[in-house]
């Protein structure tokens, strides 16, 4: 569908995707890395409005709430966030075995070995917590057989230059990533076949934000309220027999390198547990990583105090 947007919108674009998409992939990977956090940093300072709306929602967390020097750096982490994540993709035609080194790492990895020497599959559950493609795109130069279930996007609303541009050219660096994107309403048949293959995939335990519930969710308790989150990959893995493995990507300092940390799989005793009481952990675990990198997480502008989420 073909919408009258803003001609300044389509002016952005296509200086984000041409010279300046050209600018950041002439760079060393390091710094196309912090050019991108930059952006994010200036985005923030011209962004009173929006600003002032993430500091009402990141109050939310008694840590940051009467911490103004906090506050203000989770904020610009937020923005910083948002940059690195969406123009990640420019990196993509060059990233490899010999320099992905340089912006990613992993802490745990050993711990998914030793799950997959089992033989049933892994589920690595992560979140919309700092660069979501970075450790999927790391697994798949490491030749883990890896997929991910991802949620189709559309053009709908998007001006002419928004679907020829923006669109259409992120569809095609996303289709470089060395995993297969399995689409979230059509995933079950194969997804269960590659688990049982002894395939890692990777799942999201937060929701898509969109406002979209594919799938079945229910109420949990997270950051002082109740919260929907979807309990489906708690009851693939309990289906399938595969581990449940939360993963979380945080930014190291100094600089803008990437580290994707491997726990422990969710629960030993899945027979056991149901996917309420799996899902609760992995929310648990997911919370003390917000309280502790709040701006890493993608959601805080759909974050409302006393509303149901996600």
């Amino acid at each position: 569908m073909i919408t009258e947007e803003s001609p300044l919108r389509d002016v952005a674009r296509l200086v984000v995707w041409y010279p300046l998409r050209w600018a950041i992939s002439a760079l060393p990977t390091a710094e196309a890395l912090m050019a991108m956090a930059v952006l994010g940093r200036l985005h923030c300072r011209l962004s009173a409005g929006k600003r002032l709306m993430l500091r009402e929602n990141l109050g939310a967390l008694d840590e940051l709430a009467n911490q103004p020097s906090l506050m203000a750096e989770a904020v610009e982490q937020y923005f910083e966030t948002h940059y690195v994540s969406q123009l990640l993709v420019f990196l993509f035609p060059r990233l490899n075995r010999n320099n992905i080194s340089a912006i990613h790492a992993f802490a745990g990895l050993q711990k998914l070995d030793r799950e997959l020497a089992k033989g049933n599959g892994c589920i690595l559950l992560h979140a919309h917590f700092g660069p979501v493609h970075l450790p999927l795109f790391d697994l798949g130069i490491k030749k883990y057989n890896v997929k991910q279930i991802g949620y189709l996007r559309r053009p709908e609303g998007l001006s002419r230059i928004g679907e020829q541009v923006s669109f259409k050219k992120r569809e095609q660096l996303e289709g470089l990533i060395p995993a297969e994107i399995v689409q979230a309403n059509r995933f079950l048949g194969s997804a269960f076949r590659h688990l049982k293959n002894n395939g890692i995939l990777l799942m999201t335990g937060d929701g898509t934000g969109r406002g979209e519930f594919m799938g079945n969710f229910k109420p949990f308790p997270f950051l002082g309220q109740k919260m929907l989150f979807p309990i489906g990959p708690a009851r693939l893995a309990n289906k399938t027999g595969a581990s449940l493995i939360p993963l979380f990507t945080i930014r190291q300092k100094p600089g803008h390198r990437y580290l994707t940390i491997i726990e422990d799989p969710l629960a030993s005793d899945l027979r056991e547990a149901n996917e309420t009481q799996i899902t609760a952990r992995f929310l648990q675990l997911f919370e003390l990583y917000v309280r502790r990198y709040p701006g890493l997480w993608h959601f805080w502008d759909e974050f409302r105090k006393g509303q149901l989420l996600l």
